[in-house]
Formats: structure tokens, sequence, C-alpha cells
């Protein structure tokens, strides 16, 4: 069963992030992406630094933003 920080707070897939991993597995997808602000708006503000957004969900904000 995957933990809060591994699933997207949107879609609730997994969001692959090495970040919330306890393996150093290098350098995660998401530390290469831009994350518009306004994505984290949609978070209740106990989450923003807390969970990671899934690269769909990230791809889907970006095309509607």
């Amino acid at each position: 069963m995957q933990s809060k920080e591994e699933k997207c707070p949107f879609c609730g897939k997994g969001n692959n992030c090495c970040n919330t991993l306890d393996k150093n597995l290098g350098i995660c997808w998401c530390s290469k992406e831009s994350f518009p602000q306004g994505i984290f708006e949609l978070l209740p503000a106990d989450q923003v630094i807390k969970v990671c957004i899934c690269k769909s969900c990230l791809d889907e904000y970006k095309k509607h933003d």
C-alpha cells in the first residue's frame, strides 16, 4: 500500500516521486519540472509541502493554465 506522500493529491495514483521514498534513487523527475503557483493553490494549505503532484496531473494542469 502506498503512503499518503506517494500518492498524487489530485488523482490518488502513484506520483513516482523519488523524494518521498526512503531510498536514494537520484534526482527525481519533479526536480526538473516547473510547477505553476496556481496548482499549489488547489491544495489544502497543510498539504503544500507534504505531497507530490504526479506528472500526469501536472501536465493536465499546464494544458489548461
